[in-house]
């Protein structure tokens, strides 16, 4: 198991273990230094009782030391280090005593003068010499007892001692002064700088003298600069939209959660901007996705740019963006910015040498009028979006509660329209076509009805419009043209097989790419000829060479082709020209204006046009004796309209054909 410390208890550890080393050296010291100190007490020791020898063999004198006393006084008076003399005769008798005061005074542990280096001078506190005299021929010798001052030697070595370890004490403080300042500015500022910069990504700090620890420290800075690029991009990639660098989705309902809140504290508005470009699909699909990719980037800086730095822009999918505005003071506040977008949106773009001008609907919902939380809000400002595309698109519209009722309405619409659809709730009725000359039913047209099991009958105008919208029209063309061949195969080898049915093919249809293969599908049981496809002039709109395309194809399957609503287009003869059709049908529009000079000369002009195209022409909406006159003066070749019948269920379109006068 490894084990770590901190730098407090390592710079310790350091203190601690120079402490045992200085106290190992002043020991040593001490030691030495005693020694020196004793080696110099002996010295001196040995001097000065040699010195009293030399004087006592000279001038000692048998029984009589009164000639020396002053002498040997001075001595004792004038050497510290000798705190008393005592001299004894060859009988022990003193002959001469310093001072009376001697106490403890034991004989036996003076050492004679020439042991002295074989002692401890601390330890021993008199030396003896002997003096050698003579009575007659008789030598003796006289005793000196020179007492050692033991109160001097030990002031030498306290002396010395307290010296040596102030010196020691000063040479610590100082020594470990100098390592600590030295330690912490070198090593272990550093390293804290380092822990704090590495655990808190504080400041980073200045470069460090140790390289060992710049390398770290230079390494650390690289990792948390890699570490917050890392972490931005993170982020840009969990609240941004990789696409056009907006705000996604996410992101943006968090924003409006929190300005909800905000805003119901203070009791403020703020307004939620919805908008959806006008036929990006058409650019996407024809210029390629890269393209579109293109015009959403360059389209999202246009909106950036016509934005305060306050306000809020996300893209939630697609070619569907949403402007929050956290701070309005009056409905022309946001007008104004609506007006900002919607003049910088369509801006010109050229990308690849081609122009490009964006419009976009814009649907307004303000907090909290229209909406308490996020997704009230988003719905409602969604529902005012749409509208804005209902009433011609480049433009925008408020939120309001009747546009709410009208948006509820369509979605229970929709709900009844798949309801119908999985019980067979729809059903087909078929509106009579009369040859004007033999007065006779040769045709019908198949129009779709619901008959709800509990609101009863409902009238395409209700639902028709609503389909559209959510492309549920193509299941429902489907299920049209399925139950027409349906009729037709009842129909064969029955008095009413001569009868063809007219289709009507919508916008959305075409637009479906399994068109053709469906058709050709749900048809192939039967003789097509019976069958009669309708268009209006609106399938023509976008691009009118792929549309020829599948109409032609149509054409070579064995389906007739009639135009509908002639006239109320500004390219209809131009269809004429370049389309196979085989019937055109007169507008209800134009035969209502039958009773002007104006109306009759418009509908006879159609009528000479299909003559000399060889087309058949069909008249819509006629609903008197007056106009079916006027039609059959004019060699009109068919008309349709509630003079004969308004659109019946299979069974009483049968009983018509039985027993109506055109039979």
């Amino acid at each position: 198991m490894k084990y770590s410390i901190s730098i407090k208890v390592f710079s310790i550890s350091i203190v601690f273990l120079l402490l045992i080393a200085l106290s190992f050296v002043f020991f040593n010291f001490h030691t030495t230094s005693k020694k020196n100190i004793e080696e110099l007490l002996e010295s001196h020791i040995q001097t000065s009782v040699l010195n009293l020898k030399h004087y006592l063999d000279k001038n000692v004198k048998v029984d009589n030391v009164s000639d020396i006393v002053s002498h040997l006084d001075t001595i004792t008076s004038v050497n510290s280090i000798i705190a008393n003399i005592k001299i004894d005769n060859e009988k022990h008798e003193t002959l001469y005593l310093h001072s009376r005061t001697l106490k403890n005074f034991d004989k036996k542990e003076c050492v004679p003068i020439f042991e002295i280096s074989q002692t401890n001078v601390f330890s021993n506190s008199c030396y003896t010499i002997h003096t050698k005299l003579y009575r007659g021929l008789t030598p003796f010798y006289y005793t000196t007892y020179i007492i050692i001052s033991q109160k001097y030697l030990n002031s030498l070595l306290h002396n010395q001692t307290q010296k040596l370890f102030l010196e020691y004490f000063a040479t610590i403080f100082i020594l470990l002064f100098l390592t600590w300042l030295t330690f912490s500015q070198i090593i272990k500022n550093p390293l804290e700088r380092l822990r704090q910069f590495a655990y808190y990504e504080s400041k980073i700090p200045h470069r460090f003298f140790i390289q060992e620890i710049e390398s770290i420290r230079h390494s650390l800075e690289m990792t948390f600069k890699r570490l917050h690029q890392e972490q931005k991009e993170l982020y840009n990639l969990s609240t941004r939209d990789q696409l056009s660098g907006l705000y996604n989705k996410r992101t943006l309902i968090e924003k409006i959660e929190w300005l909800c809140i905000e805003k119901k504290r203070t009791k403020e508005n703020f307004a939620i901007i919805f908008l959806d470009l006008d036929n990006f699909k058409t650019v996407n699909d024809s210029m390629g996705h890269n393209i579109g990719d293109k015009v959403l980037q360059e389209t999202s800086q246009l909106l950036v740019n016509a934005i305060s730095k306050n306000d809020i822009a996300a893209r939630i999918g697609g070619d569907e963006f949403v402007i929050v505005l956290p701070n309005i003071e009056s409905d022309m506040q946001i007008i104004e910015i609506l007006d900002k977008v919607k003049k910088n949106i369509q801006y010109p773009l050229i990308l690849q040498s081609v122009k490009y001008t964006i419009t976009a609907s814009v649907g307004v919902a303000l907090f909290p009028k229209d909406g308490k939380d996020v997704n009230e809000l988003l719905k409602n400002a969604d529902i005012a979006m749409y509208k804005s595309k209902e009433l011609g698109k480049n433009n925008y519209h408020f939120f309001t509660e009747s546009l709410n009722n009208e948006i509820q309405y369509k979605v229970t619409m929709q709900n009844m329209l798949i309801e119908a659809l999985e019980h067979n709730f729809f059903e087909l009725h078929y509106q009579p076509k009369i040859d004007i000359r033999t007065q006779k039913v040769y045709a019908c047209e198949a129009l779709i009805r619901l008959r709800h099991p509990k609101k009863g009958l409902i009238s395409p105008h209700e639902f028709i419009s609503i389909a559209e919208e959510n492309n549920f029209i193509i299941e429902l063309g489907y299920w049209i043209i399925k139950e027409s061949v349906r009729q037709v195969k009842s129909w064969i080898h029955t008095p009413f097989e001569h009868i063809k049915i007219s289709i009507n093919l919508s916008v959305k249809q075409f637009e479906d790419p399994n068109l053709i293969k469906k058709l050709s599908e749900f048809t192939q049981d039967i003789n097509r000829a019976s069958l009669d496809i309708e268009l209006t002039e609106s399938v023509f709109v976008n691009s009118i060479e792929h549309q020829q395309e599948i109409i032609h194809q149509i054409k070579t399957l064995g389906f007739s082709l009639s135009l509908d609503d002639f006239g109320t287009g500004y390219s209809s003869l131009s269809y004429l020209k370049n389309i196979p059709f085989n019937t055109i049908k007169i507008d209800k529009a134009f035969i209502d204006d039958l009773g002007t000079s104006n109306g009759q000369a418009f509908v006879k002009m159609i009528v000479k046009i299909a003559k000399i195209l060889n087309l058949e022409v069909v008249a819509e909406g006629v609903e008197t004796i007056e106009q079916e006159e006027y039609l059959t003066s004019i060699e009109c070749d068919t008309y349709q309209g509630y003079l004969c019948s308004k659109p019946l269920p299979s069974k009483e379109f049968e009983v018509l054909l039985q027993t109506q006068e055109y039979l």
